[in-house]
């Protein structure tokens, strides 16, 4: 059955870096009926920046307001069974009208945010400060390595694969699961150096001081659909699956 979307992103200038985490800290935030997924063992949360240019719903035209925005994803990997997914961790945009449709039509974490990017060239800086929580922050700067390296998709079972090959993301209201399913064309990715400056928005998850990885990757148009309640399965505390 061809999936019904409601909302279209194109997605820019997308700069990802992915942190080796303490399982037990990312469990306390994973809810019933989800399970932490692990790589070697590992868990993982990742921060992923993009602007978005243009953002449209089903049948209208890009919203004028919605233009060139920036957002930072900060993510961990779950799944459902045998169905992999992601689990937000919080969102941060600087515009009200993304989050406000974020949290009343997917239930996902946004918090408002004073966001700063600046490119250089190959050059990527964001800083993040939260409005919420006491205003735990976030700084990354990137390196892209440009036309220095050829661009690749992730070899199977790799663990880039791993972490980005998944077209479905989780999200709790009213005490029940909801999965979204997300569609765009696979993902063709290059190496990029990422160093974190002020991380106290990583310290909640138990994450290591600087990333493991990073990666850029090029522009995608995504066709997000409709939340659906999933049916609730078992889970104990102590729930990992184990990738590898």
């Amino acid at each position: 059955m061809r999936e019904t979307w409601c909302v279209e992103q194109t997605w820019r200038n997308l700069a990802m870096a992915h942190w080796r985490a303490d399982p037990g800290a990312v469990m306390r935030h994973i809810p019933p009926g989800l399970e932490l997924d692990l790589f070697d063992g590992c868990a993982y949360v990742s921060a992923v920046v993009f602007s978005v240019d243009p953002f449209r719903l089903r049948g209208l035209p890009p919203i004028p307001g919605m233009r060139r925005f920036w957002q930072m994803n900060l993510r961990t990997y779950v799944r459902r069974g045998e169905k992999p997914g992601v689990w937000f961790l919080r969102l941060e945009t600087d515009r009200v009208w993304p989050a406000r449709l974020g949290k009343l039509a997917y239930a996902l974490p946004f918090e408002p945010a004073d966001m700063a990017a600046m490119e250089n060239g190959n050059r990527l800086a964001i800083g993040v400060v939260s409005q919420a929580g006491g205003g735990p922050a976030l700084s990354l700067g990137f390196q892209r390595a440009g036309g220095r390296m050829p661009w690749y998709e992730p070899a199977p079972h790799s663990v880039e694969a791993w972490l980005l090959n998944r077209d479905v993301l989780y999200a709790r209201a009213l005490g029940a699961v909801f999965e979204t399913r997300v569609v765009h064309r696979p993902w063709i990715i290059q190496p990029a150096v990422a160093r974190t400056g002020d991380a106290s928005l990583l310290r909640l998850y138990g994450c290591d001081s600087q990333p493991a990885m990073a990666h850029s990757a090029e522009a995608r148009t995504a066709h997000i659909g409709w939340p659906r309640p999933v049916r609730r399965l078992s889970h104990s505390p102590a729930s990992c699956s184990l990738a590898r």
